[in-house]
């Protein structure tokens, strides 16, 4: 790589170290002339750039190696301080897959395809769209929901390049999907994506279905009480609002939600490639787009279930995503002010580390709301349904069904800590059972939060997160005597607060 480049059109050498190039004010605009240094080869004369030493009627190294051209063009180099500059590089500017990339990417694409076909959804792979504009890796064809553009990423390409090739797909009335290994790639955010683990080809290809791990997101949503089992998202720590939020979660995420109890395996269904797939074609999960809360223009790509986009859309409005280039220009240039070299560096060892990598899809996009009203029961969480009980084998570990998550029993609030609790009247306005008979929250908590009621000695859920010392009845009748907002200080001071 080298800071300076002839330009054959203006017959200087730029300096690409400088914010003016090196040109003083020899053109009217800088910007307009870095715009188109940046512009692809393939829309400019190819001979516009030549190396600084192949212009002064010598030849280069570039030349004398037979590898390579005297041509050059111009890119984005992030080198290891993080900084962004302007860097040229001898021609050609192809991306060469290695064999391992090429092999994956069939393998990829042929999971695709094959997991589609089996579905009986129509599938093209490698077929020009009908706009002529763009030609994605596997096109499924929408039977009820939407047609993707599917393309399988292993190398990092640009910004640029994802945003242009997903607006091409999304003329030709394709919902772009880039499916990756890697969540550092800038093709995160920036269209619909969808991330597995790394895999070889070979693993790919024997999988009956590839498990997902990131891309896709299903709708919790809960009344925030002292009981629930999520905190409360308005920054009021362990104190509930009395509120309902609603959020985006991993699928994983909703494991054992509203049971208290966890087996190995977890009671939710995983997401898994080949199921979210066939989804999005047959309509039961759809694509979202929640902006950032910084930047209008950029934010979460998801895939959802129709059903819980349909409930954030209905507090919610729905914005489309903006996949000009424009916005891929995250990152100001650095210059540093220094001259030219014109000297030939091809094929010496000046190679230095760049930056790592960021990790994305840890965005600041509004992911979580919350209302005033109580909504309607939210059904249990949708997930793509299996084809068949055994397409679901391979490395993808999931149950042969959707299971149904039991409907929690609904229980007064529970007073928060912080203020003393007088002392309550036994059986105030309740008509209490045996003492034999337990709390229904001793059912659906962990065993090893479950002791004995302060008054009636009953079993309940009294330790732990939303631990209360007193059992429903017990509390109710102190909330009734003194007020629905009464508190108590602290579980070790039932003594007092029973007495």
């Amino acid at each position: 790589m080298a800071n300076g480049v002839w330009h054959s059109g203006l017959q200087r050498i730029l300096e690409l170290d400088k914010e003016d190039l090196g040109l003083g004010g020899a053109v009217t605009s800088v910007l307009s002339l870095i715009e188109e240094l940046l512009r692809p080869v393939a829309e400019r004369d190819r001979e516009l750039l030549v190396c600084v030493e192949s212009s002064q009627h010598r030849q280069c190294k570039a030349e004398r190696s037979g590898v390579k051209s005297p041509f050059m063009y111009v890119r984005k180099h992030r080198g290891p301080d993080g900084a962004l500059r302007l860097r040229a590089v001898h021609l050609p500017t192809v991306h060469k897959m290695t064999p391992e990339e090429s092999d994956r990417h069939k393998a990829m694409k042929d999971f695709m395809a094959r997991t589609a076909q089996q579905a009986g959804l129509e599938v093209h792979v490698e077929v020009t769209t009908t706009t002529r504009t763009s030609r994605p890796d596997v096109t499924i064809v929408g039977a009820g929901g939407v047609s993707l553009g599917c393309e399988a990423q292993y190398y990092n390409a640009s910004a640029g390049t994802v945003l242009r090739r997903s607006k091409a797909h999304a003329d030709a009335g394709l919902a772009a999907n880039w499916i990756t290994h890697d969540d550092r790639f800038h093709l995160i955010d920036r269209s619909n994506w969808m991330l597995t683990r790394p895999m070889t080809w070979r693993e790919i290809s024997s999988a009956a279905d590839l498990t997902l791990y990131g891309g896709y997101r299903a709708l919790a949503e809960w009344r925030c009480t002292m009981t629930a089992e999520r905190p409360c998202l308005n920054a009021n720590g362990y104190t509930a609002c009395g509120k309902v939020h609603l959020q985006w979660e991993t699928p994983r995420g909703l494991d054992d939600e509203g049971t208290g109890w966890t087996r190995a395996q977890g009671n939710t269904q995983g997401a898994t490639v080949g199921r979210t797939l066939i989804a999005a074609a047959t309509g039961s999960v759809a694509q979202l787009f929640v902006p950032s809360r910084k930047d209008r223009r950029a934010g979460a790509f998801m895939w959802v279930p129709a059903t819980d986009r349909t409930r954030w859309t209905e507090f919610q409005g729905e914005e489309s995503p903006d996949l000009d280039e424009s916005q891929a220009g995250e990152e100001a240039i650095r210059f540093s002010g220094d001259d030219a070299d014109d000297t030939c560096r091809f094929g010496e060892n000046t190679w230095a580390p760049s930056a790592p990598l960021q990790r994305r899809g840890t965005h600041l996009a509004g992911l979580a709301i919350t209302i005033d009203d109580f909504p309607s029961p939210q059904p249990a969480v949708a997930v793509p349904a299996p084809r068949h009980a055994s397409d679901v084998t391979g490395i993808a570990s999931i149950g042969e069904q959707e299971e149904t998550l039991p409907s929690p029993v609904p229980l007064p609030a529970v007073p928060r800590a912080g203020i003393e609790l007088p002392n309550a009247a036994p059986g105030a306005g309740t008509a209490m059972p045996a003492a034999t008979e337990p709390d229904p929250s001793a059912r659906t908590c962990p065993s090893q939060s479950i002791g004995s009621c302060a008054k009636c000695q009953r079993a309940t859920h009294r330790y732990g997160t939303g631990g209360c010392p007193l059992c429903q009845w017990c509390m109710a009748s102190a909330m009734e005597k003194w007020s629905p907002t009464v508190r108590y200080v602290s579980a070790r001071m039932t003594r007092r607060l029973a007495s």
